[in-house]
């Protein structure tokens, strides 16, 4: 083959790739960000479950059974340890913009914010052929919130004559230990337990123009520091794999849940992974239902690009909710750069401020994640 050929073809190579990448990005940002969470009600209830604690799983649109390869899987699916070599330690964290849109038929207040998302750090190592031992911290579910209302006295009469402010910080965290262990060499099981913990605090004020004899500031909170455990295993070979985990809840601030996922690898195609995961919230309970579809694209040796999109439900759902991530990472040496942009979203038959009329409310968030693995 001439000189010519070859950089033909390498160039029609690079253009697809490139195109590929292109219209990732355009379908990310063509698709509605109809919302999941980071509004008032789950500012008071059970607060955002953080589906970012591996860059991996936030990139394929926060996946769990096959969510992370490193140290972090003591968090999602124990029995992924065992894809740890030798050693490997994980850092990652995430930017959360997030918006509160309240809809009528006559007008949307909307309210916004930014903080911090996610932060993990973990680390694992074989101790044997068949066992690898992990532990770590994470940051598994977030209340922050600060919401605005204002109100009219009489409705009939322009102007504003009452203000309502609440501000919410704080979540849940879990600190862990845990081990995978090969029990033939395509069976393995994973578990992990420790300490779920963390502490909530909320702000509210009530100002009312016309009679400031009644305005009013209070304050409150509550902590939880309460025993939690992951179940998971693995039944993989170089095509195919399937599996499961399940994370325990916690009364009235957590919910448990259960995952179930496969996957394939069309070798015909890059060896793109296609995989699918459907999690139930709340087994036995609420029993809410979330779907997942995700790709995973090698385009060069040390080059990997993951997409993912699913479907939420939720309490009080208007529409069903929306999910969509993007991400990759870049390998040099034993390096490993992750990053991931994971939108997901809902939107609820309900108000926001228990005064405030709304046909719905759709809230939003989106995560800018961040990740670094050491591997040996």
């Amino acid at each position: 083959m001439s000189d010519i050929s070859i950089a033909t073809l390498l160039f029609r190579h690079n253009s697809g790739v490139i195109s590929s990448i292109i219209t990732l990005f355009m379908i990310y940002f063509m698709l509605p960000s109809v919302s999941y969470g980071y509004g008032f009600h789950d500012a008071l209830t059970y607060g955002n479950t953080l589906n970012v604690i591996s860059v991996r799983s936030a990139a394929l649109v926060g996946i769990r059974v096959f969510g992370s390869d490193g140290a972090s899987a003591v968090f999602l699916n124990p029995a992924s340890l065992s894809n740890v070599n030798s050693f490997n330690i994980t850092a990652s964290t995430s930017l959360i913009a997030w918006s509160e849109n309240v809809v009528d038929s006559t007008d949307i207040a909307q309210r916004t914010g930014t903080g911090l998302g996610s932060l993990t750090g973990a680390v694992a190592y074989r101790a044997e052929t068949d066992l690898v031992i992990g532990a770590g911290v994470t940051k598994v579910s977030d209340h922050q919130y600060e919401g605005v209302h204002y109100l009219p006295y009489d409705p009939s009469h322009p102007g504003i004559d009452i203000v309502e402010i609440l501000k919410s910080k704080g979540g849940l965290w879990e600190a862990l230990g845990g081990a995978a262990y090969s029990i033939s060499d395509n069976l393995t099981a994973g578990v992990s337990a420790g300490l779920r913990f963390g502490e909530v605090n909320y702000d509210y004020i009530y100002d009312e123009k016309f009679t400031p004899e009644i305005d009013s500031t209070s304050s409150w909170s509550w902590d939880l520091s309460e025993a939690c455990y992951h179940v998971g295993f693995l039944l993989t070979d170089d095509e195919l794999g399937a599996g499961m985990c399940y994370t325990s809840g916690s009364s009235d601030h957590y919910y448990s849940r259960i995952s179930i996922a496969g996957r394939a690898r069309a070798e015909h195609i890059g060896n793109t992974v296609m995989g699918f995961e459907g999690e139930i919230v709340d087994p036995f309970g609420n029993n809410f239902f979330n779907g997942k579809l995700s790709i995973e694209t090698p385009i060069r040796q040390n080059i990997n690009i993951f997409t993912g999109v699913g479907f939420n439900e939720g309490e009080n759902m208007n529409r069903v909710g929306l999910a969509f991530s993007i991400g990759g990472d870049y390998r040099v040496g034993r390096m490993r750069v992750e990053f991931a942009v994971a939108n997901s979203g809902r939107s609820r038959k309900s108000t926001s401020f228990p005064d405030e009329y709304s046909d719905y409310v759709d809230d939003s968030s989106t995560q800018f994640c961040i990740g670094l693995q050491y591997t040996i």
